[in-house]
């Protein structure tokens, strides 16, 4: 809380300084405040805007964690990271977060053409500095999507080397892991079109969910 008390404090002093707001909604976000995180996070965003573009962006994306957390709210999200990429389309990050907001979609008739697409243009931009509020992307998730959504629209082959290539990649979360070396076993095989079965993943705030079908 000495942290949270400290900002306050400037920010009763000057309430439109940018860094100031967007620590705020940083302390309140570690607290399980969303409502306040999200505030602070949208009040830092547009004042950031012309003046530290990634800082901006990176409290946009920060926005979307609280309305991803608080669900019920997929529109909005998804605004919320469409905006992100307008500030700043040279980073990866929402891109990946829009790849993954589609999965499954009822929203769109070809969901895998979108996903596809968006971890594809992430792809472009995968070699960036961390931003400085973690908001739970990893560089990896982006082969991912490309490789799941990949099998859907008629590119198997690529889809194949892509989940080989995840398969020699270090520091995979357990259950992204568990898919990829099912998939890498199947596919070994020569498996045409396996059978689907359900299957949840998250990201590492195990906030942000798709649903994914892999083979059984």
């Amino acid at each position: 809380m000495g942290e949270l008390k400290k900002y306050l404090h400037l920010y009763i002093n000057d309430p439109l300084d940018p860094y100031v707001n967007a620590q705020l909604g940083e302390e309140y976000d570690k607290l399980g405040q969303g409502a306040a995180a999200l505030s602070y996070f949208l009040r830092a965003a547009e004042l950031l805007y012309d003046t530290n573009k990634d800082l901006s962006y990176n409290c946009l994306l920060k926005t979307w964690k609280q309305l991803n957390k608080i669900g019920r709210r997929r529109g909005w999200e998804k605004k919320q990271l469409e905006l992100a990429v307008s500030f700043n389309p040279t980073r990866p990050e929402a891109y990946l977060f829009l790849s993954m907001h589609h999965n499954n979609s009822q929203e769109i008739f070809d969901y895998h053409h979108e996903s596809y697409m968006y971890a594809c243009l992430g792809l472009q931009y995968i070699d960036k500095e961390p931003l400085k509020y973690d908001v739970g992307y990893h560089s990896y998730l982006l082969y991912f999507q490309k490789a799941f959504h990949g099998w859907y629209i008629a590119k198997r082959d690529e889809s194949k080397k892509l989940w080989g290539k995840l398969g020699n990649m270090p520091n995979i979360l357990p259950e992204h892991k568990k898919i990829i070396d099912h998939n890498n076993k199947i596919f070994g095989n020569n498996a045409n079109n396996p059978k689907s079965i359900k299957f949840s993943i998250a990201t590492k705030d195990k906030n942000q969910t798709g649903e994914y079908y892999y083979s059984e």
